[in-house]
């Protein structure tokens, strides 16, 4: 059994306008369970999608050898169309940081991008 991913966070001051941004971008559907926290499906049952989380920064939480708790993750999302989702995301408030990149023979593609909020996330579209 291998190690697959179940849930991600994204840590952000605006959860609000953050949660806007995704939704548009990716249709995920979020729900407010907390003023400012937000939890989040990226798929269907039948494509089992994993949820998510988003969150303002929290200095209450104890930190490990000093590491702020703001370090992000990448996550890679799959996307359709790679180009087009960086278009989107450029349009409303998303900065392309890596264009979109082939990295196999297969013509995989990456790019990244940050969020409003400076996180780094990563597009991933399978040939």
């Amino acid at each position: 059994m291998g190690n697959p991913v179940r849930n991600f966070e994204i840590v952000g001051d605006e959860g609000k306008s953050l949660s806007e941004f995704y939704s548009k971008v990716f249709d995920w559907k979020m729900n407010e369970y907390e003023v400012g926290y937000y939890g989040f499906k990226t798929g269907t049952e039948s494509d089992r999608g994993i949820e998510g989380h988003m969150y303002p920064p929290n200095d209450e939480i104890p930190l490990v050898d000093d590491v702020p708790f703001g370090n992000n993750v990448t996550i890679y999302v799959v996307v359709d169309d790679i180009h087009a989702t960086l278009e989107k995301l450029d349009s409303i408030g998303g900065k392309t940081l890596m264009p979109p990149t082939v990295v196999s023979e297969k013509g995989e593609q990456l790019a990244m991008f940050l969020d409003p909020e400076g996180n780094r996330i990563g597009l991933y579209q399978p040939n």
